[in-house]
């Protein structure tokens, strides 16, 4: 299986989503809902094709939350995490998320956005069951602004929102997938080197890669994978 897959799999591991009910005030929708998982206030969840930070996640009962979105007219019965997906190079997903910022429909579903760095070299010369070992880039990449403080990107960008989703993955990959598509020695977990990149993609000085500025966690690893999928 073909990494773009095998990541795309994995990130379909880390949205969850529940069912809700709303109920408005003052521009204020809350939504009560029976499982959170590990959503955490400053995180952002897709609901009617919209994304939305939440605030003020509480316990109401024994299966029970509520948490707050500014929003009106919400008629939607569910929520799932905001995080979308793409492979490519560079070029490539700046052209794709500048179609998505021109089209209505998917203007909303650009960020936050885990993007696959493909092109990497492949070294074939090991034994069955693994195919290839070959060193992997994963970006978790938000919108940013040009001229953000040091402190107010880790405030507003990284730790409600960025931060958590590298945590989620890491979490996600240690549950299983992580051993059904990578050789990894019994008991180990994977050995993944983060780096924070603020304003990402930007070359000399303020000239930007991207389509809009944003800030990352780029997640760099060196992984062995299987021919096909092992069962766990």
């Amino acid at each position: 299986m073909r990494p773009e897959i095998i990541f795309q799999n994995i990130r379909d591991l880390m949205v969850f989503g529940s069912a809700m009910t709303t109920s408005e005030l003052s521009g204020v929708t809350t939504c009560t809902t029976d499982n959170i998982y590990t959503l955490e206030d400053g995180m952002l969840v897709e609901i009617q094709n919209k994304v939305f930070p939440v605030s003020n996640i509480t316990r109401t009962g024994v299966a029970e939350w509520t948490f707050e979105i500014t929003a009106t007219g919400i008629t939607a019965i569910s929520w799932e995490l905001a995080l979308y997906y793409l492979p490519g190079r560079a070029l490539e997903i700046n052209n794709v998320q500048k179609d998505k910022k021109e089209d209505p429909s998917n203007k909303n579903k650009r960020f936050p956005l885990m993007w696959l760095l493909t092109g990497m070299e492949k070294n074939e010369n090991f034994e069955e069951p693994v195919a290839y070992e070959s060193n992997v880039i994963i970006a978790f990449v938000y919108i940013s602004e040009d001229n953000l403080r040091t402190q107010k990107r880790i405030d507003d960008k990284y730790e409600p929102i960025l931060d958590p989703l590298v945590e989620l993955f890491k979490n996600t990959i240690k549950k299983s997938p992580g051993s059904r598509y990578f050789s990894l020695p019994y008991g180990e977990t994977l050995d993944i080197t983060t780096t924070d990149k603020f304003k990402y993609g930007s070359i000399d000085g303020n000239k930007n890669i991207f389509v809009d500025i944003a800030d990352a966690i780029e997640l760099n690893m060196n992984l062995k994978f299987f021919e096909t999928i092992t069962c766990n």
